[in-house]
Formats: C-alpha cells, structure tokens, sequence
C-alpha cells in the first residue's frame, strides 16, 4: 500500500485535538458496528479454508473494488506499508466502502487467516481507532472505517499467496504458502491502550506489555544490569520503510535464562506469534524455543509496571520491538510493536525447498 507522508507538526496537532475526544458508540460507522457486533465462526484455519474464506471477500466486491483489492504477488505494493494513518488513494478495499455483506465476508477472512488470538487483538484495535475521531465525526484516516485489506497472487490451497490489513496502527503482513504461513513483516499497536465496550474493559496488548514486565522482574539483579540500556525509553529501529534491516543485537544474552525466566520469555514471545492460527503458530514457537540460547533481551526505561519503556527480543529467526510513544500527551496510552522474521519477511523462504 502508498507510503504517505504526513509531517510529524501535522500528527502532534491531530493528536493533541483528538487523542482525548472518544467516539460515543450511539451512531457508529457500519465498518464499527459489523467489526463490534459480528462473530465469524470459520470452520477451519486450513490452507483450503484460508483461501475459500479469501476468494469469497473477493467475489463478493465489484468490478474496480475487486480489481484494487486483488493484486499481483510481486506488487510493489507489499512494501508501502505503513503504520500512519493512510491516505485516501490507498490500494485495496477500504472497510468504509464496503457494505455489511462485504464487510462479513471480510472478517470471515481474518478470522480465518488468524488465530482467535490475533482476530480479537486486531478488531479491538480498529475500534479503539474509532475513539481518535472528534466526537464520533468522520476523520481523514482514522476509525474502524479507514483501514484497508488487500490480496496479492491468487488464493489456494497450495500455491503462494499473501494479505495485508494496513491502516493507523496496524500493518500486517500475512504471506501463505501451503501450509506454512509468516506474519514477518508486521507493525500493531493501539491508541488508546485501553477502552471500554459494551460494559468490558478492552486492553488489546494487556500480553505484550504484563509479559515484558513479567520477564524484566523474573531477572537477578546480575542479569537486569546486562538487559537494562538506559534509563529513558527508545525506539522501535525495524519499523515502516526499514525493510531487511538488522539491529546490532544487544542486552541480556538469553542462555543465561533459567527454566522459569524461559517460560517467561517464551510466553511473550507467544504474545506476538500466537495471532497466527494453529498449527502454524505452534510451529513458530518450537522453532523460537530452540534458539532461546541464541536470543538477546534489551530493555529501555524504569523496570516497574506501568512505566514509559520499549524493549527487543532478537534472534537468529524473530525480532520483537515494543515502544510507548509520545503523541497523544500519554505514553502509556499510545504503544507500538513489532515483528519480524528477518529470514523470512514477506514469505521468501517458502520458494527454498524443506
């Protein structure tokens, strides 16, 4: 999808007048009220059910809303997301142009292509958009409304294929081949952190950040004085237009982690994987587990839960980034994250043989 360009000035003003307006549920757009009231219940995450669930999206748009939304797998576009809020000529089907029946058959699909896990964080997310907008009112790129979903190659059960969901605060990423499935290069994260809906109190990263705080308190002071970088929280470095990059890994060398401390690593790990469906995500995480020795954790920021912190994981197959951000007056109320394969972005290892 287009890269966008929006200066940093523009973003500050839009947050400082927006960030604290919520948007009452009374009227909601028809892309929030679907995403809020509708529940998908695929029969299957299988290969043939993903790609059913996707030409069935497909089928059910238009002629030029199809022929946005169906693009080739070596599009250019693949690479041109981004986690600001987008513009209106962006590729692929906006979710506020589509009708309630599209707008069904689109969650069928990401439910499908998701865990259960991953369905709930993403949809929780959009909707957590809807509070940016002044009072409820339509707002250029922002709400449930202004996000977009696009597919390159053609859907099958065994060949190579791919979808993205691109929009203010979420950029996945999502590549298929078979039975094998990457979410690398991925970006998610959620302004405000935290909601109320329907009386339920909605947290979409309550795992990322409760599982970081976890591991960081499991640490001997030893093991804290290695991971702990600086007192003053950093930046994501692998997110938007930062493709096959690399940080030099620092921090706490995991080896060093006992069996506890381990679990707790691999539990935040799962934070990120788990959005995959089974048996892919299982799949991801025993590879993961088998590298623990390999891994490295840094942390930036006070080690008390709340704080203002990012932190990595890094290894030879994952790259985990988490930072809270400025723009909206309160950091913890507006966070980042991402993950990577740096092996694997976009699907690549798929063409190598097993």
């Amino acid at each position: 999808m287009n890269q966008i360009t929006l200066s940093a000035s523009f973003l500050f003003l839009g947050a400082l007048a927006f960030a604290f307006c919520p948007r009452t549920d009374e009227h909601p757009s028809v892309a929030s009220r679907v995403l809020a009231t509708y529940a998908p219940a695929p029969e299957s995450r299988s290969p043939e059910r993903r790609a059913g669930a996707a030409r069935a999206f497909l089928d059910s748009l238009g002629g030029e809303l199809r022929a946005r939304c169906a693009l080739a797998l070596d599009s250019p576009e693949r690479s041109k997301w981004t986690n600001l809020p987008p513009s209106a000529n962006e590729a692929g089907a906006r979710l506020g142009d589509l009708d309630e029946g599209q707008l069904e058959r689109a969650c069928e699909l990401l439910a499908t292509v998701l865990s259960p896990q991953g369905y709930a964080k993403l949809r929780d997310i959009m909707l957590a958009d809807d509070r940016l907008l002044p009072g409820g009112a339509p707002r250029p790129g922002f709400g449930a409304e202004s996000f977009w979903l696009v597919l390159f190659g053609s859907p099958s059960a065994d060949g190579e294929w791919a979808l993205q969901l691109d929009g203010h605060h979420i950029a996945l990423n999502l590549s298929f081949s078979g039975e094998r499935m990457t979410m690398s290069p991925s970006f998610i994260g959620a302004q405000p952190s935290a909601y109320e809906r329907g009386g339920a109190q909605i947290v979409p990263l309550r795992g990322e950040v409760d599982g970081a705080f976890a591991l960081i308190d499991s640490l001997t002071e030893e093991q804290r004085e290695a991971a702990v970088l600086g007192a003053q929280r950093g930046q994501i470095a692998a997110g938007a237009g930062r493709d096959g990059f690399v940080p030099e890994p620092e921090g706490l060398a995991c080896h060093t982690l006992d069996g506890k401390q381990r679990a707790l690593l691999t539990g935040l790990l799962r934070q990120f994987v788990g959005d995959l469906p089974e048996p892919s995500a299982a799949e991801h995480m025993r590879a993961l587990e088998a590298q623990i020795d390999a891994m490295v954790f840094a942390w930036n920021g006070p080690t008390q839960n709340p704080s203002d912190v990012s932190y990595r994981v890094q290894g030879p197959s994952v790259l985990v980034e988490y930072a809270c951000q400025d723009l909206g007056g309160d950091p913890l109320d507006h966070l980042h994250s991402m993950y990577r394969d740096p092996g694997n972005e976009y699907g690549v290892r798929f063409g190598e043989k097993r």
